[in-house]
């Protein structure tokens, strides 16, 4: 990724709200055009609205010709914004107000949405992301693909408190990691079957410096309950690249097929590949603005 000092105050600015995100309200958009008065924006456009209001203030905002585009919002917004802001799209500030706020976090640390903006909006710089693409859908930091993908509906429901619910999703999740395996193929050289794969951009990756090309690819092969519990123990301990089940690599293609379909999570948001895909590095894909350091 390339920085670039940038000033803020020369630029059009806009802002989309989904105040049925869970990290924000109705009283999000008066905080933050406080925060933007304080910047020295001058008369920012806003959008604020339910998520079902999400996709009109997205064509609606775009249609604006913004230089920078703020969106508060969970995971599918963010993306969805994202990717609307793609190539010569404006300057993109995506603040966590959903649940994982996986771009947010990446970006920013795990920081309120008001502080995000005001140490953004202090010392705004410019950087330019990789990230990936699957069909017409592109990420940013990380894709799952493959029945452990499945575990974020369980997650949801402990979110919401339905215990039971998450307990029946958390089963039917597991069951399913040993009955749909993924068949994969990396760079034309690798293939195999596994339970799942993780396709981890530069932004986020431990091994590869931010302008590195390519997509770093974790393959998942476990055999037994007893393989997931060791995998999980190993990720809480932070030395999951030391699993003897997971095989890594770098990459710029990946194809997948399954004999059903597959799911996946794109940046923290579940979505369906069919029953093959092929998922793709991309060089610049968003310019985002980050505090500069």
């Amino acid at each position: 990724m390339e920085s670039n000092a940038i000033r803020l105050s020369e630029l059009k600015v806009g802002a989309i709200i989904n105040t049925s995100s869970g990290g924000c309200d109705l009283e999000s958009e008066g905080k933050l055009l406080n925060i933007l008065k304080r910047a020295g924006i001058v008369e920012p456009k806003t959008w604020c609205g339910a998520a079902d209001q999400m996709e009109r203030s997205l064509a609606e905002a775009t249609g604006q010709k913004l230089e920078v585009l703020i969106v508060l919002g969970g995971d599918g917004t963010i993306r969805r914004a994202a990717e609307a802001c793609t190539k010569e799209g404006p300057y993109l500030v995506p603040l966590p107000g959903g649940t994982m706020n996986v771009l947010p976090r990446a970006l920013y640390g795990n920081v309120s949405w008001e502080d995000t903006l005001k140490n953004t909006f202090a010392a705004p710089s410019a950087k330019v992301l990789s990230g990936g693409r699957v069909r017409d859908k592109q990420f940013f930091v990380a894709a799952i693909v493959g029945a452990p993908s499945l575990w974020a509906e369980a997650r949801e429901s402990i979110r919401e408190g339905d215990i039971v619910d998450a307990i029946e999703k958390g089963r039917v999740a597991f069951q399913t990691m040993f009955e749909r395996k993924v068949q994969y193929l990396i760079s034309e050289e690798i293939k195999g079957e596994a339970e799942a794969l993780a396709l981890i951009c530069p932004l986020i990756s431990e091994e590869m410096s931010d302008s590195e090309q390519a997509l770093e690819a974790a393959v998942v092969d476990v055999e037994n309950a007893a393989e997931v519990i060791g995998l999980a123990t190993a990720a809480a301990l932070g030395k999951w690249r030391d699993d003897r089940n997971i095989l890594l690599t770098k990459t710029k293609r990946v194809s997948v097929q399954s004999s059903k379909d597959i799911p996946a999570i794109l940046d923290g948001e579940r979505v369906n590949l069919g029953r093959s895909a092929e998922i793709d590095f991309v060089s610049k894909t968003v310019n985002v603005i980050v505090p500069a350091r």
